[in-house]
Parts: structure tokens; sequence; C-alpha cells
């Protein structure tokens, strides 16, 4: 391209693109470096970060979606190819994420961990091509790869079950005679629910089109909640460790990696991106302010 319109339509978009990403990882890293481990038996209530191993909530067994894998939380995202040649792209036609607690173990002590509004960083991906809708080839766990060929596009990223976790995050003890947080009472209501699709559906999929959107699942959320709020509080229930969102806006991470190299990272790509910018602002700024 010899249009230099081209070119400063590009810088313009590239350079507030670096800035963002540039920042984020640098708030990463500065998160991960200035939050000191706990253990959970001695955890403060507050936002901390606790490490352990990632095992299955309480109930149901929890298995991902595509690969029918047991985990302890899963995410997957099915695409469709349209067009062709050159014009082709991938449009995502299906999409999930765990919303069911997951727990995690330490050596010390036990903490329920509620994913809902964390940024995950798992550490288990899988992804392949087929010729369905949904993965049909795959069941009973059994994980197929076949030819890199069909028009839909598979993926799952897992934690996988005693999978080493890293969460950051607001830690609460809860339970006694008000009973259980009703943000984690909530989100395993809403797991039951999913494991009925079809009455899932019915519910609340307002425009009928077989997935629910975003207004539509906070919509659920607000009826989960609503009938939760609605029960008796349960005396004497058991004290519960539980790490969940902060509600002042902090960040909620949780890394299936080891967060020290991912600070290292963190500060490798925000220092890299940074410098796109400058070079990003840079030319266009000879572009625009340089003789014609």
């Amino acid at each position: 391209m010899d249009d230099p319109r081209f070119w400063q339509a590009a810088l313009a978009i590239a350079a507030p693109l670096c800035f963002y990403f540039g920042f984020r990882n640098w708030r990463l890293a500065r998160l991960i470096d200035d939050t000191p481990l706990s253990r959970i038996r001695s955890a403060a209530q507050g936002y901390v970060e606790l490490s352990g191993v990632a095992l299955m909530g309480e109930g149901a067994p929890t298995v991902a979606p595509l690969t029918q894998l047991p985990c302890a939380w899963w995410l997957y995202r099915i695409e469709k190819r349209i067009g062709e040649g050159r014009d082709a792209r991938w449009h995502t036609i299906n999409r999930g994420a765990s919303i069911t607690p997951f727990q995690l173990q330490d050596g010390t002590g036990t903490c329920l961990v509620g994913p809902v509004g964390a940024d995950v960083r798992p550490g288990q991906r899988d992804s392949w091509r087929g010729s369905a809708p949904w993965p049909t080839a795959l069941g009973g766990g059994q994980r197929f790869f076949g030819p890199e060929s069909g028009d839909y596009r598979y993926t799952e990223h897992r934690i996988g079950e005693r999978e080493q976790v890293s969460v950051i995050g607001e830690f609460r003890t809860l339970g006694g005679v008000a009973g259980p947080e009703p943000t984690v009472e909530v989100m395993r209501l809403l797991a039951e629910w999913k494991q009925d699709q079809p009455a899932l559906l019915q519910r609340f999929d307002a425009n009928h089109d077989g997935v629910l959107s975003q207004a539509e699942w906070e919509r659920a959320r607000a009826e989960a909640r609503a009938q939760i709020e609605r029960q008796p509080p349960r005396a004497g229930a058991p004290l519960q460790s539980v790490i969940v969102k902060p509600g002042d806006g902090r960040p909620f991470l949780i890394a299936a990696h080891d967060l020290a190299a991912l600070a290292r990272r963190s500060r490798i790509a925000a220092a890299a991106l940074l410098l796109g910018f400058l070079a990003a602002v840079t030319a266009l700024a000879v572009m625009l302010l340089g003789p014609d």
C-alpha cells in the first residue's frame, strides 16, 4: 500500500492499542509484585494472593464441554469460517466459561474459588477443526485430532484437576448464622441451571436464537440472586473460606502459571508495547507534520 492515508490510519489505530495493552501488562506485573503470598489457614481478610492445587468443587464432577475431560475450570469457543481465500475469517458462533466454584488446597487448608469475573490464565489448551457446529467426534474423554480441515474450529482451555494454581483476589471467611456467601450460592445455582441447557434457554432466551446474550445472562444471574435471597438463612452453617472478585474493582487473577515468570513476561511485553506506542506516535507525527 503506497497510499499515505492507509498508513496514517494504521498508525492511528496501532498507537492506542499498543498503549492499552502495554499499560495492561505493566499493571499485571505490578499486581503480582505488590501482592504478598499468604497461606489459606493464616490469610488475612481482604486482598491476598493464594497458591495451591486446584480441585473440583463439591457436587457433580466438572467436565469440559468439548473434550469431556474432567477439570476444575473450563472455557471453550467454537468458530465458523466465513468467506474464501484471502477474504476468509473466523466468526465465533458459540462460547462459554465455567462458573462453578472450584477448590484451592495449599496444605494448610482449603478455599473455595468463585471464578466469575476473573482474568483466568489456564494451563491446558486444545484446538482442532471439524465439519460440524459441535465436535461430535469427541466423546468419553477421548481427544481426536484429525487433519486440519473443516469449516469449524474448536478451542478449549482448562485448569486441570490437581494443577498448580495461583489466585489473587478478595479473601473472605464466611458461614455461621448468616450462612454461605450469596455470590457463591448464586454461582452454584447457575451451575445447576446450566446442566439443563434446553430449560435454561426456554426460560431466559428471549429472542429464541439458541444462545444467551450478555443481557439475557445478566437476567439469569439476577433471577438466581433473587431466588437465593428469598431463602431463609441457615443457622449453624460451617465456616467456609472463599476468594472472589473484589467489590472495589481491583483485579481478580486466576493463573495456572508461575507468577514470577508471568510477571517477567508481562514486564517485557509492557516495555515492547510502550516502545511500539512511542514509535507509532512518532511516525504518525512525522507523516502529518512533515513536508508533502
